[in-house]
């Protein structure tokens, strides 16, 4: 028994406290509603906005100082000066669906009277994508329908033991399977690259090029690699080292 009200004391206590937390404003500052769902919206169709409306219940001005979505995605105006008991005031968040597949929830801080005090609002939905053009991740056309993200790649100067790598971008651009052979001039074996792949029609992927110093050269380097599309020649991808400095 003693155990039970020892308990039950504890959860009133907790409970207490958690309305002690709650700011000034939490029982005037009413919103028509806090979470706005935009459905099933299409990329394609660009940006879509909510604006969330509140009146101000309490006694004294409310200012809006600044909001925040912590997300380069999401964006929001709201209303500049005070806002005098009584009044009504917004908030109009905008969302950026651009690469940005499938569901989302993003929260949204409004922060008030001087950051002291703050309030959460939410947008969601559902993004259906669609397929980019193949030059917005893969500007570089090299002939015969490849594509990539890169046409030179630049490591640094690197020491020895040292190692860097990055992602390109393949793509092709046809409607037949293509076979690309990368072939390197001079025969550079230290990078890491594959040395064949089979695209489908259309595939996007992405390959890793890496190279792991063996010791330091003090002058600049390259190499040229070679993509044959179905036993064609088409323009190379140029690899440059640069030099120690020191």
């Amino acid at each position: 028994m003693k155990s039970v009200l020892l308990q039950l004391i504890l959860l009133i206590g907790a409970v207490s406290g958690l309305h002690a937390q709650q700011p000034a404003y939490a029982q005037s500052f009413v919103y028509d509603k806090k979470i706005h769902d935009f459905g099933t919206i299409k990329e394609k169709d660009g940006l879509v906005k909510h604006t969330f409306t509140f009146t101000n219940r309490g006694t004294s001005p409310v200012v809006i100082n600044d909001v925040s979505a912590w997300c380069g995605c999401t964006s929001a105006d709201f209303t500049k000066t005070p806002v005098r008991p009584g009044s009504r005031a917004t908030v109009t968040v905008t969302f950026n669906p651009f690469k940005r597949p499938g569901r989302f929830s993003k929260e949204v801080m409004v922060y008030l009277n001087g950051g002291k005090e703050y309030t959460r609002i939410w947008v969601k939905g559902n993004v259906v994508p669609y397929v980019h053009p193949v030059t917005e991740d893969h500007p570089y056309a090299y002939g015969q329908g490849l594509y990539m993200s890169h046409r030179v790649l630049p490591f640094p100067d690197l020491r020895k033991g040292e190692r860097r790598r990055f992602l390109l971008r393949v793509a092709n651009d046809t409607d037949k399977p293509m076979q690309v052979e990368f072939s390197r001039h001079p025969d550079n074996t230290v990078l890491k690259m594959v040395r064949s792949l089979r695209l489908e029609p259309k595939e996007r992927t992405v390959i890793s090029v890496s190279y792991t110093a063996w010791k330091t050269y003090r002058h600049n380097r390259h190499i040229m690699i070679q993509p044959v599309i179905n036993g064609h020649r088409v323009k190379p991808l140029r690899v440059t080292w640069l030099g120690s400095k020191s």
